[in-house]
């Protein structure tokens, strides 16, 4: 069983989407396979780079199709860390590497959304494992940044990392508020050049100007090992494209006093009004 390469550990500083003058957590992941037998484990250690804890944190791995959660109910404190262990089946598929595909998620300050849902930071990382052999990634990956309305794609270019010809699944993992609309590509990578590849994706609640990150994975179908490469992409969230997204309070405070000024205008009229139609009139004895 080889360790962890070095390259498993990931920072998500780039991950976070609100600015950085706002107080918040910035996490970071490595990691260890700690068992193989009689299960699989994994211990995933989160850093808090940042000056706001994250409690209660969620962290969720996907490995072999497998999903395994565990909750830090501190959370990871400012300047500290944290570990939780993820157990999986022993029998792997096909010894070489594999990806370890992570969802840190914990809550944030602000109002709930249209459900009464707290909110919640949500953001992904991985790990790499070499299991049994370590061959390296099969491809290499390049992605354009995305700026997602409601729908949009992904644009990604697949090259062969050795000079030979490869079959690779392409996946892509979003955070929560963003959805992937399929669950893969096959690509077919030729020895020289590359091949471009489009992996849609969906706005499912992601607020309007935020930015996330997306990981793009691929992994090869052809040969004895697995052999996973992944990429980080960023994707922003569309302004509000209303004209004047800003100015609807201004505008409605205007409208309310424009209001308020006809109807003193009416009730001066009527008041008028009212007057004269004392002053005319006839007394008789």
């Amino acid at each position: 069983m080889s360790p962890i390469p070095e390259r498993a550990a990931l920072s998500l500083l780039f991950l976070v989407a609100c600015p950085a003058a706002r107080a918040e957590a910035v996490l970071e992941v490595s990691g260890s396979v700690v068992s193989v037998a009689p299960k699989l484990e994994v211990r995933v250690v989160v850093r808090n780079g940042g000056d706001r804890g994250a409690a209660p944190l969620d962290v969720t791995g996907e490995l072999f199709g497998e999903q395994r959660t565990a909750r830090l109910a501190e959370g990871v404190p400012p300047s500290g860390s944290a570990a939780v262990v993820l157990e999986f089946r022993p029998a792997v598929p096909r010894p070489g590497l594999h990806a370890l595909l992570l969802l840190l998620e914990h809550p944030i300050d602000g109002p709930p959304d249209a459900a009464g849902n707290p909110p919640v930071s949500s953001e992904r990382g991985w790990l790499l494992l070499a299991l049994g052999a370590n061959p390296g990634p099969a491809v290499r990956l390049t992605a354009d940044p995305l700026r997602l309305d409601v729908k949009g794609e992904l644009l990604v270019r697949v090259e062969s990392a050795d000079g030979e010809p490869h079959r690779v699944l392409l996946r892509a993992m979003t955070p929560r508020l963003l959805r992937a609309e399929s669950k893969g590509t096959e690509v077919a990578v030729p020895a020289r050049g590359g091949v471009a590849a489009r992996l849609p994706l969906l706005r499912a609640g992601a607020p309007r100007g935020s930015r996330h990150a997306v990981l793009v994975v691929a992994e090869s179908l052809d040969g004895t090992l697995a052999r996973t490469s992944v990429l980080v992409t960023p994707v922003e969230v569309a302004a509000d494209p209303s004209v004047l997204p800003g100015a609807r309070g201004l505008v409605l405070s205007v409208g309310i006093v424009l209001l308020m000024v006809a109807a003193g205008f009416e009730v001066k009229r009527w008041l008028g009004a009212g007057r004269g139609a004392g002053g005319n009139g006839t007394s008789l004895t």
